[in-house]
């Protein structure tokens, strides 16, 4: 299993401290994870930067690199890793991260596990970004562990929960959803807001 790492400088010193924490942790959370169910061979903590505290820096680069590997990881069979990014409130590293196709982030800024939990059960979710100005180094550990731990709420395989039906929705998203905005579809768009306008004056 692989666990990828990434921040800006506002997540610096906890991702620093963070890291720190798995790698001491590794061996126990490793223990933890098959006790639960996982068959892992090794354990392995990568950081994607920032390497050291630079105010000027910006999260799309890092978090960008966090969340391009584990979704490669993801479209090669390899489906049982992890990412943690830290920004400032995690709202932007959580935007950044959700442009990758099966990346699924969650953000925690307030000190309550419970939503924590859910981000797995009911979400799936495979990145957690933490808001570093709202939560404490303790707590973020707390969090970590409950997501590394907390399984997603999958049923055998003759029934399907209605959380595995939701991802499914979202994974056929992501396979078939246009993006690209074409003139025409820009064109009807302005045709639109003239109709709206006009509506209005009257």
């Amino acid at each position: 299993m692989k666990i990828y790492l990434a921040t800006d400088h506002a997540g610096f010193e906890m991702k620093e401290a963070l890291k720190l924490f798995l790698e001491l942790e590794k061996d126990d959370l490793k223990k933890e994870l098959e006790q639960n169910g996982q068959v892992i061979s090794s354990l392995e903590i990568i950081d994607f930067g920032a390497y050291e505290y630079d105010e000027d820096d910006d999260y799309p680069k890092y978090v960008s690199a966090c969340a391009g590997a584990l979704s490669s990881d993801i479209y090669t069979g390899k489906k049982n890793g992890f990412g943690i990014v830290f920004g400032g409130s995690g709202e932007g590293e959580a935007i950044v991260a959700g442009k990758y196709k099966g990346i699924r982030a969650g953000v925690i800024n307030s000190e309550n596990l419970e939503l924590v939990k859910l981000l797995r059960e009911h979400n799936n979710a495979n990145i957690i970004s933490f808001g570093a100005r709202f939560i404490s180094e303790e707590f973020a550990k707390q969090a970590i562990r409950t997501f590394l731990l907390t399984k997603f709420d999958e049923a055998d395989e003759a029934v399907v929960t209605r959380h595995e039906r939701r991802i499914e929705q979202i994974e056929d998203l992501e396979e078939n959803i246009d993006t690209k905005v074409t003139k025409t579809e820009l064109d009807e768009l302005d045709s639109l807001a003239s109709m709206r306008a006009e509506v209005s004056d009257n």
